[in-house]
């Protein structure tokens, strides 16, 4: 239990380096780099124990975690959300939100902030490890989609409604892309290791439980968006490694 925590530390560790202002960049960087690849190998090191029926004694509870994106319906909130639930599904979690954008959504406190809840279900550890990597690309994106913006001048000639679904094609696709590179170093780990009937049989298990304790209201999004945003979006996520201003594209 020492070492797991020790480990998780150091992913903590590594993810505030990576946004801390007062870091250079060159640590910022290899500071995001380090914290994923420590998550993708405790995440196979825990995997190679339920191979090896380790954990079989004590199986660990499945449990479900939150992030809070604040904004409005004016704003992206809703689409930074849509974006972390594809990263999410990356890591093996079942992902659901509430949107709270409006005062009717605010049960209890209809005067609180306008944001969506993303809630994250997985098994305890892989819950753990997933929040802050989730938050760090929060920040990552909401940063990136306003250095883009207001990095061009021809921005400002676009029409509001546009512009407003630019940014939020270019956040969806930055989780995209986020999650395109997490899925890739994860599948190199579980094809390397052996463990593709192990992770396909725990996030089987999520899922059951999920059915079973959580009532989900099925829902479909009608949002449309113009083509623009999404590339720029999806490369930022790509070259994301914990640092928002590495994630912003040069030229984009």
């Amino acid at each position: 239990m020492a070492e797991k925590m020790d480990v998780e530390a150091r992913i903590a560790h590594f993810l505030r380096v990576s946004q801390d202002p007062g870091a250079t960049q060159s640590e910022r960087d290899t500071a995001g780099r380090e914290a994923e690849r420590l998550l993708a190998k405790h995440a196979i090191d825990r995997l190679m124990l339920d191979v090896d029926g380790a954990r079989r004694a004590a199986h660990e509870p499945i449990e479900t975690g939150s992030i809070t994106v604040r904004g409005g319906k004016g704003g992206v909130a809703l689409d930074v959300v849509l974006g972390l639930a594809r990263v999410a599904q990356t890591l093996g979690l079942v992902s659901y939100y509430s949107d709270r954008r409006s005062p009717g959504a605010r049960v209890g406190d209809p005067e609180a902030a306008p944001h969506v809840l993303l809630s994250v279900t997985g098994f305890r550890s892989d819950v753990a490890l997933a929040l802050p990597l989730l938050e760090s690309l929060r920040t990552q994106a909401e940063i990136a989609v306003r250095t883009w913006w207001r990095g061009d001048p021809a921005h400002r000639h676009i029409p509001r409604y546009d512009a407003h679904l630019a940014r939020c094609a270019f956040v969806q696709a930055f989780g995209t892309g986020a999650a395109e590179r997490l899925r890739a170093a994860r599948d190199e780990a579980v094809a390397r290791t052996g463990t593709a009937l192990v992770v396909a049989s725990r996030e089987a298990e999520v899922r059951d439980w999920v059915d079973t304790h959580v009532r989900l209201r099925s829902r479909r999004d009608r949002r449309s968006f113009s083509g623009y945003g999404r590339r720029q979006g999806y490369v930022s996520g790509l070259r994301s490694t914990g640092t928002a201003r590495r994630a912003v594209p040069s030229g984009a």
